[in-house]
């Protein structure tokens, strides 16, 4: 059997979109069946989804947005100079980009600073504050940051500067002194979507200020949406169809150029900003000053734009190299945790790179379905200072407030948070958070899920099918790529492709559907033809030399089905796995090195996942003994051994009555100089004289001292067969003829008939 990673939650919504909605909106099947399970049925909300376009609330329905303008415009008047203050991430580049070039349109002295994230941190900073008076700056207003920087705007206002707080992140119980804070969810406003990015907000000041603003700030704006994560729904969801519309048919140089570095020229769409822009600008803010980025998308030529994306493109290589060093080690180390029973996985090591270990976090939680913090350890400052991911059936923000006391500093929400705290703090907090864990484990099932929209028959999947539920995008936060099952799909053929088979291809049912499973080529050698499994993916159209044709995009995989796996030989590994769900069977001679392990003959009694018979028994009856106190599941037959000894043969009878004629003969034989004329008298190799003459020298027939072999007087007649080692060498080559050289589905019946019983 195969089992699945995740628990497959399909959305049931009993309410349907009325006949007479889908005939006026001409709604596809597929499409209609799409929309029910995420729970859209109405008219209204149907048509904001497909003509997001239409959706553009008014600027100045945004908090203090007519004090801003007035206030801007006051500075353009003056001449007073204006400090734009952004941040390190995809979002907080876009942003001020935005605002930076919107001011510079309309005539301001402006300028912008980006905090460093390893020197400053995020969000408003008194020396940067301090500095920029020092400048004769008046003006500072702030972009994608500044709402929970109360002591900062204390400082601003002493040093005489006015600062215009523009945010979006979530607003704590009391409002910082700025002299106006532009923000989607100011308790005092009513603005019609609350959700808008850094970016958005930034959007919608420039439209404020500007009569005709560039459509590169609403493809900016869409960048920063769809690399913060935030909802897109409504207004967000306009500004990205309409952001990605420009990218597409008004290209800009900075983005053409940031483009050619990754190698792509293909239409872009919501995951190429999520998958190349949005990790491309992220990068330089992680490893150093994100103030590259924000040159990048600000500069005025095409040959600059080149050059600095070059730049921007080494550092994503970067990133991405230190992100595989440290998520190698990070895993190795996880493991460890999870084996010792950790459902809470606290991993720290010097040496990390702090800038990418919310990346390293989340491949952790993605491969173990556990809540993880990735820390690095600063000795020469005694702190530990890192990232959090979570899983959603624990709020990572509430599980770390009920252990403020070990943690010096902390800030994030359900999934997401990053921390500084004493190096002697990380074990006690491991030991406090796993505690919670098994708490939280009484009442929840921590098991990793997946919502799944609908499910589907391979005739549901066509080009058309695809075409039609693409026409939905785009997709993300609160409106996710759907997500599809197949159950008892057949699988025809089964294959790995990529560098060392690292994927898994197969080709599916009569229909022959293509689908992909990326990262599990392991499973190649595991799938039988016309096996039935059950998996969830996304749907996509593959293109290929002008032809089109539906592909599965495989997201995990699940089968009832017994497995029975061939890895005999050298040349075959199958994938390791923990130890608590693999059984391994061993002969009695070796020493059991964990409690999973039983040997041949003894009764497993506890279910496990999958059986590993790592060695060749001795004889089948002990294999089914074994095999008789299993439960159906995956069987993957190694049956290693030092030798086989079943081309060799057993010797005849002739060979038993030549040999001991020869011996009588000679009445002494010294085996080490006489060995190998004695076996081309016989015409039988070493290995047998030697078997030959321990069966004799068991049936008491002669006395070996040390190679010099003698035959006993007076003895009493003996079958052979009563040999107790020709019996075992009898069995041994019954076992390996079967097991080993047998046809294998000869073997699989076998196996399946013990289990029966």
């Amino acid at each position: 059997m195969i089992k699945a990673k995740y628990k497959w939650d399909l959305q049931q919504n009993n309410t349907e979109i009325a006949p007479e909605v889908v005939q006026s909106l001409k709604l596809t099947p597929i499409v209609q069946k799409v929309l029910q399970s995420k729970g859209i049925v109405a008219q209204e909300e149907i048509q904001k989804l497909l003509v997001p376009s239409q959706l553009k609330h008014d600027p100045f329905l945004l908090s203090d947005m007519q004090k801003t303008v007035d206030r801007i415009n006051h500075a353009l008047d003056k001449k007073e100079r204006i400090l734009v203050y952004g941040d390190y991430d995809a979002d907080g580049v876009t942003s001020t980009s935005i605002l930076v070039t919107a001011l510079r349109e309309l005539g301001a002295e402006v300028g912008w600073y980006i905090p460093n994230r390893f020197t400053e941190g995020y969000g408003p900073n008194e020396a940067a504050f301090k500095n920029a008076a020092d400048e004769g700056i008046n003006l500072i207003i702030t972009v994608d940051n500044g709402i929970q920087g109360h002591h900062e705007m204390e400082v601003a206002k002493s040093l005489g500067i006015d600062v215009i707080v523009t945010d979006h992140h979530e607003i704590g119980e009391t409002l910082p002194d700025a002299y106006a804070i532009v923000h989607p969810m100011h308790p005092e406003f009513d603005y019609p979507f609350k959700y808008l990015s850094g970016a958005g907000v930034a959007l919608k000041i420039a439209q404020a200020l500007l009569d005709h603003p560039s459509p590169s700030f609403t493809a900016l704006a869409a960048i920063g949406t769809v690399a913060d994560l935030v909802s897109l729904t409504d207004e967000n969801r306009a500004i990205v169809q309409q952001g990605l519309k420009v990218m597409n048919d008004q290209p800009f140089d900075s983005i053409t150029a940031l483009l050619n570095q990754a190698g792509h020229n293909d239409v872009i769409t919501e995951e190429t900003i999520g998958f190349i822009i949005g990790p491309r600008l992220n990068a330089v803010g992680r490893l150093d000053d994100a103030g590259l980025a924000a040159e990048l998308l600000m500069c005025e030529s095409a040959e600059e734009a080149e050059f600095l994306a070059e730049q921007v493109e080494h550092f994503n290589q970067e990133r991405k190299d230190i992100v595989q060093e440290i998520a190698e080690e990070a895993l190795e180390m996880a493991q460890a945790e999870v084996d010792a029973g950790n459902r809470f996985l606290i991993l720290a090591k010097e040496g990390w790179h702090e800038g990418v270990l919310g990346i390293v976090a989340s491949r952790i939680v993605e491969t173990y379905g556990l809540p993880t913090i990735i820390l690095n350890i600063d000795t020469a400052q005694d702190f530990a200072k890192g990232s959090a991911r979570s899983i959603e059936q624990v709020s990572m923000y509430e599980i770390l407030d009920k252990e403020r006391s070990l943690i010096s500093k902390f800030g994030g929400h359900h999934m997401a948070a990053g921390m500084t705290l004493p190096i002697e703090s990380i074990e006690p907090l491991k030991a406090a958070l796993n505690q919670h864990m098994e708490e939280i484990a009484q009442t929840e099932d921590l098991t990793p899920r997946k919502k799944v929209d609908l499910v589907l028959t391979e005739s549901d999947i066509t080009v058309k099918n695809i075409a039609d539920i693409q026409k939905l995008r785009p997709f993300g936060t609160d409106f996710t790529s759907p997500l599809f099952e197949l159950d008892n799909v057949v699988v025809k053929q089964a294959k790995g492709i990529g560098q060392e088979g690292k994927h898994l291809k197969m080709t599916l049912g009569d229909s022959k559907l293509q689908a992909l499973y990326w990262q599990h080529g392991e499973y190649a050698n595991q799938l039988e033809p016309n096996e039935p499994l059950n998996m969830i993916g996304a749907l996509q159209i593959n293109e290929w030399n002008g032809n089109q044709s539906p592909q599965f995009m495989v997201q995990d995989m699940a089968s009832e089905a017994l497995q029975i796996l061939d890895f005999r030989g050298k040349a075959r590994q199958h994938e390791m796995h923990d130890e608590a769900s693999t059984a391994e069977i061993i002969n009695a001679q070796q020493t059991k090195t964990h409690e999973h392990q039983y040997y041949y003959g003894n009764m497993i009694d506890r279910p496990y996942e999958r059986y590993v018979f790592k060695e060749l028994p001795l004889n089948l009856e002990t294999m089914e003994t074994t095999l008789n106190s299993m439960q159906e599941s995956q069987i993957i037959l190694e049956l290693k051994h030092k030798q086989s000894i079943y081309f060799d043969g057993m010797p005849s009878m002739n060979h038993f009555k030549a040999c001991y004629k020869a011996l009588m003969a000679k009445n002494e034989v010294n085996l080490q100089q006489d060995g190998m004329q004695l076996c081309e008298f016989l015409k039988i190799k070493p290995p047998l004289l030697i078997f030959i003459l321990k069966v004799f020298n068991e049936l008491d027939f002669i006395e070996d001292n040390h190679g010099i072999i003698k035959v006993n007087q007076n003895v009493v007649k003996k079958d052979i067969a009563s040999s107790k080692l020709y019996q075992a060498r009898q069995k041994r080559m019954d076992v390996e003829k079967f097991l080993l050289y047998d046809d294998f589905s000869k073997v699989k019946n076998w196996i399946k008939a013990q289990l029966a019983k």
